[in-house]
């Protein structure tokens, strides 16, 4: 019988329209079936958190889908998840210190589908690959905060030269959205609905007839979105 495990995936890009429609999804659930398939393994569950930054700590409390994910994993005796590599596990090494941690207390794998190394190994178990791991972090870090270095330099020189910056409008600034950023703080509002999850609060809203901007339908990372702003 072959070994069951799940599937984590994650994409960054703050566009959730963008973040769907590209290649990102389907190029790291390639990688993942790769590396099972070789390993004789079956991928019972498919995670996926969608416009996650993986840069700091606080993505953390924006991971359902993986929190859905240990949850399960610490329930139900299936302790093995892969991703495509471990920049979706974490690009930040304080946020991947905090999920190995966990992964470590719950006796739960995290692989590694480009190296095959076991992502949440401590340096006890084996040092060389611990080592790696961290290397590859502190890479993976290093090259996304050049990144951010380049586009925040960008983004000077255009305000300096007087060109618009990209970017959407805060919701609340175009007409008809006050309406909507209203019914939004009342259904977030506990006394009244309940403690209603950023998931039910973008159903209710598709379900009165609320749209985006482009008139598609709510998401939980929407509403999130939203709600930061």
């Amino acid at each position: 019988m072959k070994m069951l495990v799940f599937a984590y995936l994650r994409t960054s890009n703050k566009n959730a329209k963008l973040a769907l429609d590209g290649d990102s999804k389907d190029r790291q659930l390639k990688t993942i079936r790769r590396f099972c398939r070789g390993k004789g393994w079956k991928i019972e569950q498919i995670f996926y958190d969608c416009s996650v930054s993986g840069d700091n700590g606080s993505d953390l409390s924006e991971r359902e889908e993986w929190s859905e994910m240990m949850s399960l994993m610490k329930s139900n005796g299936l302790k093995t998840y892969v991703v495509a590599d471990q920049t979706r596990f974490s690009r930040s090494i304080l946020t991947a210190e905090i999920m190995k941690q966990d992964c470590r207390e719950s006796g739960i794998a995290a692989y590694d589908a480009s190296t095959g190394n076991n992502l949440a190994v401590s340096k006890t178990e084996n040092p060389e690959i611990a080592l790696i791991n961290n290397l590859l972090q502190a890479i993976s870090e290093y090259d996304k905060l050049k990144t951010v270095q380049r586009l925040q330099s960008g983004r000077r020189r255009a305000k300096k030269q007087g060109r618009r910056i990209g970017g959407n409008y805060r919701y609340g600034n175009k007409a008809g959205e006050t309406a909507l950023l209203e019914r939004i703080r009342e259904l977030r509002n506990p006394i009244v609905h309940g403690r209603m999850s950023l998931q039910n609060i973008a159903d209710t809203l598709n379900e009165e007839g609320y749209t985006t901007r482009k008139g598609t339908s709510f998401t939980r990372q929407q509403i999130h979105r939203i709600n930061k702003a």
